[in-house]
């Protein structure tokens, strides 16, 4: 076996060494006292190496447990998985979890949405209250699914909530592997079941009731994100510089996380996305372009002359679902760009041309939207049948031959 078990200290009434007993222990020949702390003392690729506590940081108070750990790392060596920075508690603490995720958050907080910091930041919190002084470079696939029933046994979260902090938690791994090099590979995460929320969209029918409804001072903006399928936060944002009469186009290049205004849309690999301005908002927005500064925001609260806020279209919406009698569940974000994407789709119109307006990044995005109306099933399904006459829907017949 490579090293020794080494007593640290001497003894506390002759200050004499301690002798070693094989197998047994230490002793003070003398005074038959027995040291409390031990070490090993081995010397691996031309270096000398004291280690005073196992992995997991435990002392070395026992000359038993001090033999365990030499039998390890005898096991380690043999199978060249010996590693001395993963006992040197100095070297060791570099790569607690805890102490990394720390760092992987400062790395992150400047790439992140205002409005998605706090729950980046319980994310990290979930994690190291369960992984703490782990090293990384230990972790497994049995670590990540013992966090996940963690996460089911001592919170209430729904599905979808829960794989994202599992998600987190891969992307801090990823960081590990591929931006700090400590990791070689990323453990094989479980799967964690869940149903996609439902999505709510007005039919145009009951669009049109709801823009009936909006106070005329506020119905450009609301049209606009009827008619464009743009998020509120980056409707809001929309400068006059975006605008292109010419071509009759805007670029949305921006948008409002919270109260701040950043020249991004919201997303990580979110790009500019260039849409056509609709013909029913058109007069609107050449008068505003014309006659204001390259600066100013394309929708302004006229009683105050400044961009709308998210609490300011907040309450335009709560009471225009109550006067048209909307169900509470009901968003704004419903009503506009839910509904935008599920009319369109619902008209024919190819995902991919619907994916290219919402500017989603991939059309598997999109195709959440794809839930077509009953009737239009009705419609679809009448094309077949086991009679000798086909219906059709409008009373027309076809008659075929069996």
């Amino acid at each position: 076996m490579k090293g020794a078990i080494r007593a640290k200290g001497h003894c506390p009434v002759c200050q004499g060494s301690f002798v070693e007993v094989k197998k047994l222990g230490y002793i003070c020949p003398t005074d038959k006292t027995t040291p409390k702390r031990f070490f090993i003392d081995l010397f691996y690729r031309g270096q000398r190496i004291r280690l005073f506590s196992d992995k997991q940081g435990q002392i070395l108070d026992s000359y038993q447990r001090a033999l365990t750990l030499l039998a390890h790392i005898n096991y380690e060596i043999k199978n060249y998985t010996f590693e001395p920075s993963h006992y040197v508690k100095q070297e060791r603490e570099k790569f607690y979890i805890t102490n990394l995720l720390d760092k992987f958050l400062s790395h992150k907080l400047d790439t992140l949405a205002p409005s998605y910091r706090f729950a980046y930041k319980l994310y990290v919190k979930y994690a190291k209250d369960f992984f703490k002084t782990t090293d990384i470079r230990d972790i497994r696939k049995l670590d990540i699914v013992n966090y996940l029933e963690h996460l089911k046994k001592n919170y209430n979260f729904s599905g979808k909530y829960t794989k994202n902090i599992l998600d987190h938690f891969k992307a801090f791994l990823r960081y590990a592997m591929n931006d700090l090099e400590i990791l070689n590979t990323v453990p094989t995460f479980p799967s964690v079941e869940y149903s996609e929320p439902q999505i709510n969209w007005l039919s145009p029918e009951l669009q049109r009731r709801v823009y009936e409804a909006i106070p005329d001072i506020d119905k450009p903006i609301i049209a606009f994100l009827m008619l464009s399928g743009c998020r509120p936060g980056e409707a809001r944002a929309l400068k006059i510089k975006d605008v292109n009469l010419d071509l009759s186009v805007i670029t949305i290049n921006a948008t409002f996380s919270g109260r701040i205004y950043q020249r991004k849309r919201k997303g990580k690999r979110a790009k500019n996305v260039v849409v056509p301005i609709h013909p029913e908002i058109g007069d609107y927005i050449k008068n505003r372009v014309t006659n204001n500064l390259l600066e100013a925001f394309l929708f302004v609260y006229k009683k105050t002359g400044q961009h709308y806020t998210e609490d300011k279209l907040k309450r335009i919406w709560d009471k225009v679902k109550v006067l048209v009698g909307l169900p509470e569940g009901i968003r704004l974000y419903d009503a506009t760009r839910h509904s935008f994407a599920s009319q369109l789709i619902n008209n024919g119109i190819s995902l991919i041309n619907v994916s290219r307006l919402l500017g989603h990044s991939s059309v598997k995005m999109t195709e959440k939207y794809a839930h077509s109306d009953i009737e239009r099933l009705k419609f679809d399904m009448s094309s077949i049948s086991l009679n000798k006459e086909i219906i059709k829907l409008g009373g027309d017949k076809k008659v075929e031959n069996l």
